[in-house]
């Protein structure tokens, strides 16, 4: 039978002497892994159509086994992207730590969304625009947490259960939010989570992707978003 998907690139590796396996994440099926046969060869036309983070309509074969890949029609390539080379390892990082939290087969139009509007975001940066490129790619990272079911408590202490108030909190990946002051010494490992960073994650949520521009971060405030990101994704993706 022949399918027809709306696919993102999430990355590729050879296989056999002329084939290569493509890891994508599609709107109709989730993420799926398809073989493309001979594409390795000097005259093939699919490989140019089929680059990491790339968008198309991917056209493929399946009897048994994984697919294959009989077409493509590609519909951006976000290779524009105006920061460079620090954009292309920052888009990269993020489409790794997504294949690995996101599981195989399991639909969602929502994620897919995201993702699309996320590489979109990121594609209409200038190279100055580095801030924005952190609060895309963080807005994007919190926003997955909450599709994928890892809801982050961010209004009350995760250990008392009380409203949070402004000041000394902390956040603790464990137990999935913030921890108080006063329940601080009584919880594991964790890490100082300002209220910048509580503010940021609670607009990335209640906000579309494309409308996270607008939001003014300095290096301060990035730096604890980046950190309470990555305990989050040590957490999660382990």
């Amino acid at each position: 039978m022949d399918y027809k998907y709306q696919a993102i690139v999430l990355g590729k590796y050879d296989i056999a002497e002329t084939d290569r396996m493509y890891v994508l994440y599609t709107k109709e099926a989730g993420k799926i892994r398809l073989v493309a046969h001979g594409v390795r060869k000097p005259q093939a036309k699919l490989a140019g159509n089929l680059e990491t983070m790339s968008h198309a309509e991917v056209f493929v074969a399946r009897a048994r086994g994984k697919g294959k890949i009989t077409g493509v029609i590609p519909v951006d390539f976000f290779v524009s992207a105006k920061g460079g080379i620090d954009f292309l390892e920052k888009i990269f990082w993020t489409l790794n730590i997504f294949d690995r939290l996101v599981t195989q087969e399991e639909k969602d139009e929502k994620i897919f969304e995201l993702l699309l509007g996320y590489l979109r975001a990121i594609d209409g940066l200038a190279e100055e625009e580095t801030a924005k490129a952190d609060i895309f790619t963080y807005g994007f990272i919190f926003k997955l947490f909450h599709l994928l079911g890892y809801g982050l408590e961010m209004g009350r202490c995760v250990a008392c259960n009380a409203t949070l108030r402004s000041g000394e909190n902390f956040f603790e990946s464990e137990r999935g939010g913030t921890v108080c002051n006063a329940c601080a010494a009584h919880v594991g490992k964790k890490v100082k989570i300002t209220d910048e960073t509580i503010k940021f994650i609670r607009i990335f949520l209640e906000n579309r992707i494309e409308n996270l521009g607008k939001i003014k971060a300095d290096k301060k405030n990035l730096s604890n978003l980046k950190l309470v990101a990555h305990e989050a994704i040590k957490w999660i993706a382990g």
